[in-house]
């Protein structure tokens, strides 16, 4: 019984790396060849500055699911992600732990200055877009981790909670770079039921 047990945690282990090291990739060469095709494009909708403006606000439900799910399992992950969140993350989300209200402070400065109707600061509707998307998906990882925090411990150190871990951190990760890649390519990322409310509170998208 504890050998099969093992040798399913092994395979789940294997899994989920494999399918990050997919998801990287896919990032990386969509990454590149965006890049590229931006380079020889003549003409282009939406600016080089709204496009990375719209990547820092995925940092703060980055740093909210890592602190929920990815600090338990980032162990098991290849020596290469586990360095590039040693290296890029950990620092930061050191202090996103040590002051959690910080998170929240964020979280409402980024919904006055450029959400709601009589924001002070006018950006753009693609902006804007990414700013509400990446709120949603924080409050959302919030959610969730304070719904998988308040489970029997004996549940979470299991297998079956293990599992349930490494799939809601790589839910973080996957709708992060998709977001990412969406928006260096200048596309609105669609993720569904989320990008649906988004829109809704986003009147002027086109």
């Amino acid at each position: 019984m504890i050998i099969l047990f093992s040798i399913l945690n092994l395979a789940v282990i294997l899994l989920f790396r494999t399918i990050l090291i997919i998801i990287f990739g896919l990032a990386t060469y969509q990454i590149c060849l965006t890049t590229f095709k931006q380079s020889i494009s003549k003409e282009n909708k939406v600016s080089i500055l709204d496009k990375y403006s719209s990547v820092i606000p995925y940092w703060l439900p980055l740093l909210e699911g890592s602190m929920n799910f990815g600090m338990r399992v980032i162990s098991q992950y290849p020596k290469q992600i586990l360095l590039l969140y040693n290296k890029y993350i950990l620092p930061l989300l050191e202090i996103y732990i040590a002051y959690p209200m910080l998170a929240f402070v964020v979280f409402f400065l980024l919904y006055y200055l450029f959400i709601r109707l009589d924001r002070p600061i006018q950006t753009s509707s693609f902006v804007r877009f990414n700013i509400f998307q990446a709120i949603l998906l924080f409050l959302i990882n919030s959610v969730l981790g304070a719904s998988y925090k308040s489970l029997p411990i004996e549940f979470r150190s299991s297998f079956v909670g293990l599992a349930m871990t490494n799939i809601l951190f790589l839910f973080t990760l996957s709708t992060i770079f998709y977001s990412v890649v969406k928006s260096i390519e200048g596309k609105y990322p669609q993720i569904p039921i989320i990008s649906e409310a988004v829109k809704m509170q986003i009147s002027d998208i086109n």
